[in-house]
């Protein structure tokens, strides 16, 4: 199915089906920035899957693509939480409002990744990108292939528990397949198909399949808790609403000369033949 008509698909199952937070009077954590509570319609256990070469990307609105990338070349190969280094080496700037005094996010995010621990393969100290490349070149029908930015531990210690936070990944013949578990889904913000959650990690399923020598495979996004905000709901449909180009079906282009993990940069990866509709949003953000 097209990306776009999964958008719409997904977006009236939780608009016509969905449970709506308010009913049950119970307060919710999120605000906007007016200090409103910020309540959702949502479902639970939505699942998407992407075959392969489908570029998980919609065309209804406009994906800022090359953030998505940024993100998570600052997530996975700088191993970083640092919102003012992501800021000042990629120019995003939207994980400001969840910074500390330090301009970090504690130990969220890069900080999981960067930590050290013994392989449980090689008994040697190593950190998760770099196990689970390891291990794919080496061992790869190794059945616990998992990087997770989640940890018990560490969560009072984070400014934002993660959303999307975990990969499961698994070899077959040819191919890398990966699944990406989010137990939180903003719909508008990065969540809905062919949203930034989606196309970002597709993009690092990508660049791991390039650097262990596997063509990408499936794809598929598993979000425990997929909402709209009940803010964002005419945004949504006026959304669904919009006309595209059908006959342009994007493609993501990657320097094949990229063999490290460590290597990429931005200037890596193209996207061609993506037209979205130029309409413009302005979406608050829950906080």
């Amino acid at each position: 199915m097209d990306v776009n008509k999964k958008y719409i698909e997904f977006a009236k199952n939780i608009l016509e089906n969905g449970y709506d937070e308010e009913e049950r009077k119970n307060d919710v954590r999120p605000v906007w920035e007016d200090g409103n509570k910020a309540y959702t319609k949502y479902l639970p256990q939505q699942v998407v899957t992407y075959e392969k070469g489908v570029v998980p990307i919609i065309s209804l609105r406009k994906i800022f693509w090359k953030s998505a990338i940024k993100e998570i070349l600052w997530i996975y190969k700088d191993r970083s939480n640092d919102v003012n280094l992501l800021a000042r080496k990629y120019k995003v700037k939207y994980w400001d409002s969840w910074k500390n005094k330090e301009g970090n996010l504690g130990k969220a995010y890069g900080y999981q990744i960067n930590k050290e621990f013994v392989s449980p393969e090689t008994k040697k100290i190593t950190n998760q990108i770099d196990r689970l490349i390891e291990q794919l070149r080496d061992n790869p029908l190794n059945r616990r292939l998992i990087m997770s930015l989640y940890d018990v531990d560490d969560l009072s210690d984070m400014t934002l528990i993660p959303c999307a936070f975990l990969t499961m990944w698994t070899v077959t013949g040819d191919y890398l397949n990966m699944t990406l578990i989010q137990r939180s889904g903003d719909f508008l913000a990065a969540a809905a198909p062919g949203g930034i959650n989606a196309f970002q990690y597709y993009a690092l399923m990508r660049m791991v399949s390039q650097v262990t020598g596997f063509k990408p495979g499936q794809f598929v996004h598993f979000i425990q808790n997929a909402h709209i905000y009940k803010r964002h709901i005419p945004i949504v449909e006026d959304i669904m609403g919009n006309t595209y180009d059908e006959t342009k079906i994007p493609k993501l282009i990657i320097n094949p000369a990229v063999k490290e993990f460590k290597d990429f940069t931005i200037d890596d990866f193209k996207l061609v033949d993506y037209q979205p509709n130029d309409k413009k949003y302005n979406i608050d953000i829950a906080l």
